[in-house]
């Protein structure tokens, strides 16, 4: 594998990257319209451990992120 690139997941889609993307360009790799949403504030993003990350958030290999309805 190579160093210049990750492999991330979007409810349960995987996903390759250059090293460095954010958690917004996982979400455009995987399917604009979930970005999209994200960014109008219709839907959260949320890592493995269940907490919230943002769209500028960082990214390492292996990461899960998966999306759901915001808190009220």
């Amino acid at each position: 594998m190579s160093d210049e690139k990750m492999t991330v997941y979007v409810n349960g889609n995987e996903v390759r990257l250059h090293r460095g993307m954010k958690v917004k360009h996982a979400l455009i790799a995987c399917d604009q319209s979930l970005y999209d949403a994200a960014e109008a504030g219709d839907l959260a993003v949320r890592d493995a451990g269940g907490f919230t990350v943002g769209l500028e958030g960082s990214l390492r290999d292996g990461a899960k992120l998966f999306t759901g309805k915001p808190d009220e």
